[in-house]
């Protein structure tokens, strides 16, 4: 059985569906993105961000086409527009670098990176051993 690699399917462009889409489904960065205005809900009255709070973490939703808008400001599939949002505020800030202890070497406070608000997990490297971590 061979191996399966993700960036050899092939998905339709958001955007114009009768296109193979070029940019790994990065729709934020695609040259055949509408202007913002352009989109659905470009032109609607803000409204306020949906927060997913589940069991994997806290996600933002867009309220008018129910997709993760990539932006706190204004949703990149619809361009719906959003409120001012104490949760999108929190998110905003840059991430604090946290220092833990490495589980391969043992080095105390080696692994350097940083925990995501959304969910918690840690990313970090090992500054000992090189070890990278993703929980």
């Amino acid at each position: 059985m061979g191996t399966f690699d993700i960036f050899d399917c092939k998905f339709p462009c958001h955007w114009h569906p009768e296109m193979i889409c070029q940019n790994e489904k990065d729709c934020g960065e695609c040259e055949h993105q509408p202007a913002d205005d352009d989109k659905k809900n470009g032109k609607a009255p803000p409204r306020h961000i949906v927060w997913d709070r589940g069991e994997y973490g806290t996600f933002p939703e867009c309220p008018a086409c129910g997709e993760m808008p990539y932006s706190y400001e204004r949703c990149i599939f619809c361009g719906q527009k959003f409120l001012p949002d104490e949760t999108a505020e929190e998110m905003k800030k840059p991430a604090e670098e946290v220092r833990e202890d490495c589980p391969l070497c043992g080095g105390k406070n080696t692994m350097v990176g940083i925990r995501a608000r959304c969910n918690g997990h840690f990313h970090g490297k090992c500054e000992k051993c090189g070890c990278r971590i993703i929980e």
